[in-house]
């Protein structure tokens, strides 16, 4: 029987979300135990602490660990790709090309391009930001900041086509906005992308303020003016979704899905605990976070896993209407 809880706060920032089969490997509420009572940029700086002085995969071995935490459930064949929709097929690590058609070959994708940090390690081969992307969708994206563009250009071969498109940006919020060129990937892909750049912010809180291409910087909390609005929109309009929660734990070191030798040994906090975002760059700025009553998409840190909160029931139909802690869950049972 499977069990999805949809958040009524998920439904208002974005769309339901299911919380399915994917549990953590560690106790969430220990692990980030130190940022409990902070807020705004300290809550920032709490888990920088918390998640920095990882281990340092190589950039050579980038392709063994990328062969669980970017196929299909970490099953080591079916390359995901998050720029297009080729079906890259392996049978060991990923190895990588420099092709210049569609679906010719895959290249290690930094989506904090290398030259805004000047290649330097640790960021080089942090794979929470390095993803493998076809050769062709890699260049045309190049260091462009990500963005929306209601007109832009793909490539598209025989074999498959690019997801992602290449334009004039003409997204703005306010008096926020950028005239640049822009590189939109597919929506099901943007609140990953977004969520990469809450942790690179975080991660590297110390440094980041200094990099190149104008993504990043003090304006907010480590991230410039317009990329942090951006980030935060699509951050609430694609929930994270059972691919992120198993390359968090691919990269963390969880060998029920990390068939390799390689981990990094941290994990990023806007997956474990998406509403984090909100206290540092949202509605919660300014607030205090308490971690013990965050909800978690893995399932053994589902609300209902907790037990604990639980403040009324009601059972609708196929549904159970849950008030745990304030926040209103609808579970939805199937067989």
């Amino acid at each position: 029987m499977k069990k999805h809880i949809i958040s009524i706060f998920a439904l208002v920032l974005c769309a339901s979300m299911s919380w399915a089969e994917v549990d953590s490997s560690t106790d969430l509420k220990t692990y980030y135990a130190t940022a409990n009572g902070k807020a705004d940029n300290t809550l920032r700086l709490a888990l920088f602490e918390v998640i920095k002085g990882h281990t340092v995969v190589s950039y050579n071995d980038l392709g063994i660990i990328m062969q669980y935490s970017d196929t299909e459930g970490a099953d080591g064949q079916n390359v995901v790709d998050i720029y297009t929709n080729c079906a890259f097929t392996i049978t060991g690590p990923i190895s990588w090309s420099n092709t210049s058609g569609v679906g010719g070959g895959m290249n290690r994708e930094h989506t904090v391009p290398q030259s805004w940090f000047n290649k330097q390690s640790p960021m080089v081969s942090d794979v929470f930001h390095v993803y493998p992307t076809d050769c062709k969708a890699n260049g045309n994206r190049a260091s462009f900041l990500y963005g929306e563009c209601s007109t832009g250009s793909s490539s598209s071969s025989q074999k498959c086509a690019e997801t992602g498109k290449l334009g004039a940006s003409d997204w703005t919020t306010g008096t926020i906005t950028y005239t640049g060129t822009v590189y939109e990937p597919a929506d099901e892909y943007k609140g990953d992308l977004a969520r990469t750049y809450f942790y690179m912010a975080t991660r590297y809180a110390d440094v980041c303020a200094n990099w190149s291409g104008g993504a990043f910087g003090s304006a907010d909390n480590g991230l410039g003016a317009y990329t942090a609005a951006l980030m935060l929109k699509w951050h609430r309009q694609d929930p994270v979704s059972e691919k992120e929660l198993i390359r968090n734990e691919v990269i963390y070191g969880n060998v029920k899905y990390n068939k390799s030798n390689k981990k990094q040994n941290n994990r990023n906090p806007f997956i474990d605990y998406p509403e984090l975002v909100e206290y540092i760059w949202g509605n919660k700025k300014g607030q205090s976070v308490t971690i013990s009553v965050l909800d978690s998409p893995y399932a053994n840190e589902s609300p209902e896993e907790q037990g604990t909160g639980i403040e009324d029931t009601e059972v609708v139909g196929p549904a159970r209407k849950v008030l745990i802690n304030g926040q209103l869950y609808i579970i939805v049972e199937e067989q």
